[in-house]
């Protein structure tokens, strides 16, 4: 696991930044959702503000490990702004169609499969997929923040 974290004001990025790069096994999941975490909480993000970005963050990375069909890293970028904490998961797999990409209806309450786009949009502020067929994917999931902890000076 790669990871990366830009310094604010580099050129680079509008808010702190957090970048990782994974290989496509699902055991890196949790590594991933952890690093987020921490960053978040390094710049004093809320839990209350990061449970369902979590959740849609995992969907997003357990899908391009499951579906991208390639060896080639996965590769995670988060940013917090002032307002909000935004994630971006590529992957340059096989791809799919995704015009036009309408709401996302829950399979059947038995199905097993076709969770994770819906759980992803229902779970996020910001959600969008871009895709091209044989080059990869591209989530990009994000939750406005509503609380913000004040750093307390000693």
């Amino acid at each position: 696991m790669e990871r990366s974290e830009p310094h604010v004001g580099n050129g680079q990025t509008h808010g702190p930044s957090l970048r990782v790069c994974i290989p496509p096994i699902a055991q890196y999941g949790k590594s991933v959702r952890d690093e987020v975490i921490a960053f978040a909480d390094r710049h004093k993000i809320s839990i209350c503000d990061l449970e369902d970005f979590i959740f849609a963050l995992g969907e997003a990375i357990a899908n391009a490990i499951e579906h991208s069909g390639c060896s080639e890293a996965i590769e995670i970028i988060c940013r917090i702004e002032s307002d909000k904490i935004v994630a971006t998961v590529t992957d340059s797999g096989r791809g799919f169609v995704t015009d036009p990409l309408p709401k996302t209806p829950l399979p059947d309450q038995f199905a097993e499969r076709g969770r994770g786009l819906p759980i992803m949009e229902r779970c996020s502020d910001i959600f969008a997929v871009r895709s091209v067929l044989g080059k990869g994917t591209a989530v990009v999931l994000g939750r406005y923040l509503r609380v913000r902890r004040r750093i307390i000076e000693s």
